[in-house]
C-alpha cells in the first residue's frame, strides 16, 4: 500500500525571493520614515543649551554673571531679544538686552560672552542687594531667552515672553538690571576708584583700572604706585608723568579718569540705602504674592472709580 501523499507543496525559490523582497522595501519604508522624522525633529521648535558662571572680584560691588554659553542644536536659527537669569521665582536678572539689535543664534551655531564687573544692582530705581541669592546653593537659577517663538526657559520651550508681564500679574516680581560703568567697551567695578588710558605709539589703547589699594601691589612692572599718588586724580596723573620722564613708563600718552563724578550721579539717579534682596518660596510667591496683588489692583481700581465719580459731580 503506497503512502498517502501530502497536498501541501514546498515554496519555491520564487515565493521566497518575492518574501525576502516584501521584507527589504518594509525596511527601507521603516528607515526612511525615521530619518524624515529625525529631520522634522532637528528642524522644528527650539532647542538651546545654555551654561554661566558666578564671579566675584575685588573690582566688583557684589557677585555678578561673568561668562555666558548659548548652544542651538537646532538646525534652524534662534532670535534672541533679551537673556535673563532667573533666580528663584521672581527675580529676573537682566543680561542682555538685545531689543535694538537682536541675537541671531544660526543652526549649530555657539554663542559666548563675558561680562565684567557691576557697579551695583537696581530695581524701579532703587538698589537691591543680590549677593546671598547669588551665592546660595538654594536658590534655583535658569538662564531665561526672549525669542521670536516666545519665552524659552533653557532648556524649554514656551511662547514669546517678557518677564514684565509677571509683574503686573504678581508684584513680587522683580526684574532687576546690572549697572556698568564703561568706558571704550570696557566694563569698570564699582569699587575702582581711577581708571587709565594708555596709547603706545602704535596708536593702540589699553584700559587700566585702578584700585584704591593697589598701592599695596606692584601693578606696572618698573615702578610700582604710592599711596599718595592715589589720593587725587591729578596727583597719580603727575606720579604717573614722573615715571615717563625717568623711563619707567613708555607710552605716547596716558590720561586718568575720576569715577567720582559717575559716582555722584548714580547716587542721585539711586537714592536710599539698598533693598536686601531675600528669598521667597513658592508658596509665597505664586499664592501670598498673586493675593497681594490682586487686592493691590482692587484698591487702584475702587480708587480711580471714586476719582471719576467725584469729577463726574
Amino acid at each position: 500500500m503506497s503512502p498517502v501523499q501530502s497536498s501541501a507543496q514546498p515554496p519555491n525559490l520564487y515565493t521566497i525571493a518575492a518574501l525576502c523582497i516584501s521584507v527589504f522595501a518594509l525596511c527601507v519604508s521603516i528607515s526612511a520614515f525615521i530619518v524624515a522624522v529625525k529631520n522634522y525633529l532637528r528642524k522644528a521648535g527650539t532647542f538651546v543649551r545654555g551654561s554661566f558662571s558666578i564671579s566675584s572680584s575685588v573690582h566688583s560691588n557684589g557677585s555678578y554673571l561673568s561668562t555666558l554659553t548659548l548652544e542651538n542644536i537646532k538646525d534652524r536659527a534662534v532670535t534672541i531679544f533679551a537673556i535673563y537669569l532667573q533666580i528663584g521665582s521672581n527675580y529676573f536678572l537682566t543680561i542682555e538686552d538685545l531689543t535694538k539689535k537682536p541675537l541671531i543664534l544660526r543652526a549649530f551655531e555657539t554663542h559666548q560672552q563675558s561680562y565684567g564687573p557691576i557697579e551695583f544692582y537696581e530695581v524701579n530705581t532703587r538698589r537691591i542687594d543680590l549677593e546671598e541669592l547669588l551665592r546660595s546653593g538654594k536658590s534655583r537659577k535658569r538662564l531665561v531667552l526672549s525669542t521670536s517663538d516666545g519665552k524659552y526657559v533653557v532648556p524649554s520651550n514656551l511662547q514669546r515672553w517678557n518677564p514684565i508681564v509677571h509683574f503686573f500679574d504678581n508684584h513680587l516680581t522683580a526684574i532687576i538690571t546690572p549697572v556698568r560703568s564703561i568706558y571704550k567697551t570696557v566694563p569698570i567695578g564699582g569699587t575702582i576708584k581711577y581708571f587709565i588710558e594708555f596709547t603706545d605709539s602704535g596708536g593702540a589703547e589699553e584700559i587700566v583700572p585702578i584700585h584704591p589699594d593697589d598701592f599695596e601691589l606692584k601693578l606696572f612692572k618698573t615702578f610700582q604706585l604710592t599711596k599718595e599718588s592715589l589720593e587725587t586724580k591729578d596727583s597719580l596723573a603727575a606720579f604717573l608723568q614722573q615715571q615717563v620722564d625717568a623711563g619707567k613708563l613708555v607710552c605716547k600718552a596716558f590720561k586718568v579718569f575720576d569715577l567720582e563724578e559717575r559716582r555722584n550721579t548714580l547716587a542721585e539717579l539711586f537714592p536710599g540705602m539698598p533693598i536686601k534682596a531675600r528669598p521667597y518660596s513658592a508658596f509665597q510667591y505664586y499664592v501670598l504674592g498673586r493675593l497681594s496683588t490682586l487686592y493691590s489692583n482692587w484698591q487702584i481700581r475702587r480708587t480711580n472709580r471714586a476719582l471719576a465719580k467725584g469729577k463726574k459731580l
